[in-house]
């Protein structure tokens, strides 16, 4: 799911210093216009990268996916470029995006092996971001968006990551769990729950 590699892409920009964690990103019409998991601003609304990165990972907040997409790259398209780049560095071979949110498109495509090696990659060079995947909740102004990860509560040690629904593919999730110093992530895709 593009939410994923996109936390990456932002996560990897921030540590280019392209933008900053207080840096604002402003909801546009084409944010706007996506469909839901949303966080609902208003075109001209902003948040911060910060609570934008935040809301995407416990959310899937698909107009904050777009929105980030263009405040770092400039243009949703340009972002796409950038995910795919960085695919083909990680050798994720089944993996082409079409956007920044996973929303249906018939030239989008992934694999759980290729998630794995995704999950990998924003482990081992982005630990500081390790907090954001496990966050139960997060808070923008009076709303509390709550985690679909129900894992994080109910499974002994475990850590993140993402869960994703699209109609095309169901019910989707990379997990991870740390016990006893050890790191294991699954990867689950095209459940029906």
């Amino acid at each position: 799911r593009p939410k994923k590699a996109k936390a990456k892409q932002i996560a990897a920009a921030l540590k280019r210093g392209e933008v900053q964690p207080d840096t604002k990103l402003t909801c546009t019409k084409n944010a706007v216009d996506q469909a839901p998991s949303k966080l609902w601003l208003p075109v001209g609304g902003q948040i911060t990268v910060d609570i934008a990165l935040k809301v995407l990972i416990v959310k899937s907040a698909n107009d904050v996916a777009v929105m980030l997409a263009e405040g770092v790259a400039g243009s949703e398209e340009a972002f796409v470029v950038r995910m795919n780049e960085a695919a083909q560095k990680l050798g994720m071979t089944r993996t082409h995006y079409a956007n920044p949110n996973g929303l249906p498109d018939d030239r989008q495509v992934t694999s759980a092996r290729d998630l794995a090696k995704l999950a990998r990659a924003i482990i081992v060079e982005f630990p500081e971001y390790a907090d954001i995947f496990a966050m139960p909740s997060v808070t923008v102004g009076k709303k509390v968006l709550r985690t679909h990860n129900r894992l994080l509560a109910s499974f002994p040690g475990a850590d993140g990551m993402k869960t994703a629904f699209i109609c095309d593919s169901g019910f989707n999730v990379v997990a991870s769990a740390t016990r006893d110093g050890r790191r294991l992530v699954a990867v689950v895709l095209g459940e029906p729950s």
